[in-house]
């Protein structure tokens, strides 16, 4: 009897969710044994929860004008100045218009097709299209630990109601697994079109029109539900005055925590700051403004164009839409450059995951190495 048949299977899963990511995609070529350890589903579960900790990566979708491709270039965060690029894959995606990061997987979307990629397995999907939101302009990509589900959003803003005093939203989802989108109804709230959302632990944020904007939101949050699938809301910063400018706001994740950003450029400052204010608990009372930059110290002529992407040692990873991708030391108050940009990207942060994007009824493509 082979030795490894003596040890429990849940002690050998817990071993193997030790190791990186590219020592298990060898482990694979061992045996049959050794492909379906690394293919079991508990295995990935196991790792994906490490890899918050030990393996994020910088994935970077950007459109190479010379070759009319877009490309997903993977960068490792382990290094303190300056990320190292570990690969580039090519892909046979058509346009670009947003990209969305959980839990080890990230949703692309285009003006026509929605993309579903894990950059450490290099596995590809395109999502089927919608029979009835023909031209949905927003999505959302999140994660349910509770059904263990990864659900695709899109909504499409239908008709004005009196004026422009209410706006219907039309809003479906898609479970990636299966093969058609469902409705789940109207959205109740006035989601800002120009505003991504973020996911964590199960929950979908959205900015919201005010009532100072003329519609009939009376929260700033709106919330979504990836495992029940409802709405909720929850109120932004109570000392936040950027609600009034819409544009200055945007939200994100640090440290396993909800943020949002905002910036007072149309107050009439003279010194710019961006604030990053967090959300501590999980009631309206909780928010706390961790952060208050001064980007006057860095060549940023807008702070509202700066976005957290991770926190890492101390220091906070930024895009800057204008130049690309900084460092920003609170302790000594300090900006690094870290890459900059040179065409069009779309920056995330993504951890090492092994979760495969099993489809029968869709055709799971495999990247190459460009070049």
């Amino acid at each position: 009897m082979d030795a490894i048949e003596k040890i429990s299977q849940d002690i050998i899963l817990n071993i193997l969710s030790r190791l990186p990511l590219k020592s298990l995609m060898q482990c694979k070529c061992v045996s049959k044994r050794w492909y379906s350890l690394i293919n079991d589903p508990i295995l990935a579960e196991l790792h994906l929860h490490r890899s918050k900790c030990d393996s994020i990566n910088l994935v970077i979708c950007q459109y190479r004008p010379s070759r009319t491709v877009w490309e997903i270039q993977i960068y490792k965060l382990d290094n303190e100045s300056h990320p190292q690029l570990s690969s580039s894959l090519k892909t046979n995606i058509e346009d670009i218009s947003s990209v969305y990061s959980c839990e080890g997987l990230i949703c692309i979307s285009g003006s026509a097709d929605i993309h579903i990629c894990n950059p450490s397995t290099r596995e590809l999907v395109t999502l089927p299209r919608s029979n009835s939101l023909k031209e949905s302009f927003m999505h959302g990509f999140g994660y349910s630990p509770n059904t263990r589900e990864y659900k695709v959003v899109q909504l499409m803003h239908n008709k004005l109601i009196d004026g422009c005093s209410r706006l219907l939203s039309k809003f479906e989802v898609l479970t990636l697994g299966t093969k058609s989108w469902r409705p789940i109804g109207n959205v109740p709230y006035v989601l800002h079109p120009e505003k991504k959302s973020i996911t964590l632990n199960g929950i979908m944020y959205w900015l919201t029109y005010t009532k100072k904007r003329g519609f009939d939101s009376q929260e700033e949050i709106a919330t979504f539900n990836v495992g029940d699938e409802r709405f909720g809301a929850i109120s932004g910063p109570p000392d936040c005055h950027a609600f009034e400018s819409m544009s200055a706001i945007s939200l994100g994740v640090l440290q396993g925590t909800l943020c949002l950003t905002c910036d007072h450029f149309g107050r009439r400052v003279i010194n710019h700051k961006l604030e990053i204010w967090m959300l501590r608990d999980d009631n309206v009372c909780g928010w706390v403004k961790q952060y208050s930059i001064d980007t006057s110290l860095w060549k940023i002529h807008r702070p509202c164009n700066i976005f957290p992407l991770h926190h890492w040692k101390g220091k906070i990873l930024l895009e800057d839409l204008f130049s690309g991708i900084l460092w920003y030391d609170p302790g000594t108050n300090t900006f690094e450059e870290n890459l900059r940009y040179i065409d069009c990207v779309f920056p995330c942060v993504c951890m090492e995951s092994l979760m495969p994007l099993v489809n029968r009824q869709l055709l799971v493509m495999r990247l190459t190495n460009d070049g």
